[in-house]
């Protein structure tokens, strides 16, 4: 079934404070394909790099569109101990978990392993990320460019990022390609 990404900005508004529940948020976001076009005016994609595009931020949650270039990846990062949900939307993506053996960071001597995750996770896919030890990675090793879509609650400006082989931790700054359509200065 085809929703307006605007109908998800006014369900998720709906939902009481303080948290959302992660079983309800994976129903309705496996249950919902946005309307292509409706999604159409936040997709604004970069060579070679993912870009994080702005839907709609309040107190509770924000809602992102990802636009991920062939070739792009995200950084080894956690979600500062927010709630994260991906729904992909167009293309496929890679998701790996990992697991901290030295706590979250940041700082030196921080050691991963691999935790599981989906080798090619296709449109319709729903991944969760909770906790302390929500840490992973999302890539588009393909050659198609893919789009999910990213409701944390509650929003964050900064996440812990991973270095797998220095074997540290680091806060790294967020920051929107676009806000509301927009492409933002950066």
């Amino acid at each position: 079934m085809f929703v307006e990404v605007q109908g998800i900005v006014e369900t998720l508004r709906g939902v009481p404070p303080p948290r959302f529940q992660p079983e309800e948020i994976c129903a309705l976001l496996a249950d919902a394909a946005v309307h292509p076009a409706t999604l159409e005016p936040y997709l604004h994609f970069a060579e070679d790099r993912y870009t994080r595009n702005l839907v709609y931020r309040d107190e509770l949650f924000e809602l992102i569109a990802l636009c991920w270039a062939p070739g792009s990846s995200s950084p080894i990062h956690n979600h500062a101990n927010q709630l994260c949900w991906l729904s992909i939307q167009r293309g496929a993506l890679r998701l790996e978990n990992f697991h901290s053996l030295d706590g979250p960071g940041p700082g030196d001597r921080i050691r991963l392993r691999p935790n599981g995750g989906i080798e090619r996770a296709l449109c319709g896919c729903v991944d969760l990320q909770q906790g302390d030890d929500a840490i992973h990675r999302v890539s588009n090793p393909w050659d198609e460019p893919a789009v999910s879509l990213h409701v944390y609650s509650r929003p964050y400006d900064s996440c812990i990022a991973y270095d797998l082989e220095g074997c540290y931790a680091r806060e790294q700054r967020l920051f929107y390609h676009s806000v509301g359509g927009k492409v933002v200065e950066q």
